[in-house]
């Protein structure tokens, strides 16, 4: 417990417990560092459904609805998607339609895993925001990150330390423990 916290602190690895409860009860964990420099981050929305799990990021003192940055990871069971790519593409199709300012420019393409990253300015349908976003083929079906902030300065400055660490994020499987399925709120930090 005092690891996980002095982890919090210095943000060395946070590791996203996304609990999938199926008839043997597997679940599966994304490794993540976030950038170091970064601050303090904290979970601000969190939802499971049958098929899905969302949880956002958002740096301390902001709200899920009030954020200047966030970092949104999604996971999708059985999704009707033969790809990554697919997936991202039919994502990032959709963002492109609330807001075609700028199309997506994709920084890698394999079945198995995609990024893609833009900037727009903002419309009526959508703030002026930067984001990075990787879609990627799990043990389980899929993992969307995206992280989004509405600082094109400050997205800039940072973009290459984001990108890096959207780039090294590892979804891996793992045994079912008790103590991690049977005490959880929300994902493991």
């Amino acid at each position: 417990m005092q690891m996980k916290k002095h982890h919090l602190k210095i943000f060395s690895l946070i590791s996203v417990l996304l609990i999938f409860v199926s008839c043997v009860y597997a679940y599966q964990t994304l490794a993540f560092d976030f950038p170091k420099g970064a601050g303090g981050w904290i979970v601000a929305y969190h939802q499971k459904r049958t098929n899905e799990t969302i949880v956002q990021y958002v740096p301390s003192g902001e709200t899920y609805t009030n954020w200047s940055k966030t970092l949104i990871i999604h996971s999708y069971r059985n999704v009707n998607q033969r790809s990554a790519v697919g997936l991202l593409r039919k994502i990032t199709a959709q963002l492109e339609a609330l807001n075609s300012y700028s199309p997506y420019q994709f920084e890698r393409i394999t079945q198995y895993d995609a990024i893609a990253t833009r900037c727009v300015v903002g419309n009526d349908k959508m703030a002026s925001q930067c984001d990075i976003y990787r879609a990627m083929k799990s043990f389980d079906g899929y993992i969307t990150m995206q992280y989004v902030n509405k600082s094109l300065e400050d997205f800039k400055s940072d973009y290459m330390n984001w990108l890096d660490a959207i780039r090294e994020a590892k979804p891996y499987s793992a045994a079912f423990r008790n103590d991690r399925y049977l005490n959880k709120t929300n994902f493991e930090l």
